[in-house]
């Protein structure tokens, strides 16, 4: 479990990395792929009920808030409500299909 999530968490952070920094340079018109909030997405809607994709999401916005140079808070907010908002919608509006025993 520590192994799993010291990884997700360096996975984050060097997505964050390339974002900030290396993918600025590789494509210059300011159409950079956000691998964060992707990698967030994908944890949100691929969890277990008992995950941590909340903690990711603010993990992963405080990095991209302290790499952009933009307001502090910012993407760690948009990316806890997408989160968030991902696990309503899976838990309220999605039925998943119960598999049949014969």
């Amino acid at each position: 479990m520590i192994k799993q999530v010291f990884g997700i968490l360096l996975l984050l952070y060097t997505f964050a990395l390339l974002q900030m920094s290396f993918f600025t340079r590789l494509f210059p018109n300011g159409w950079i792929p956000n691998l964060v909030m992707l990698s967030v997405v994908f944890l949100s809607i691929f969890e277990r009920r008992d995950s941590y994709a909340s903690f990711a999401a603010l993990f992963s916005g405080f990095l991209l808030d302290i790499f952009s140079g933009g307001i502090i808070g910012f993407w760690s907010l948009t990316l806890l409500v997408i989160s968030l908002l991902i696990k309503f919608v899976l838990e309220e509006y999605v039925r998943l299909p119960i598999p049949k025993k014969f």
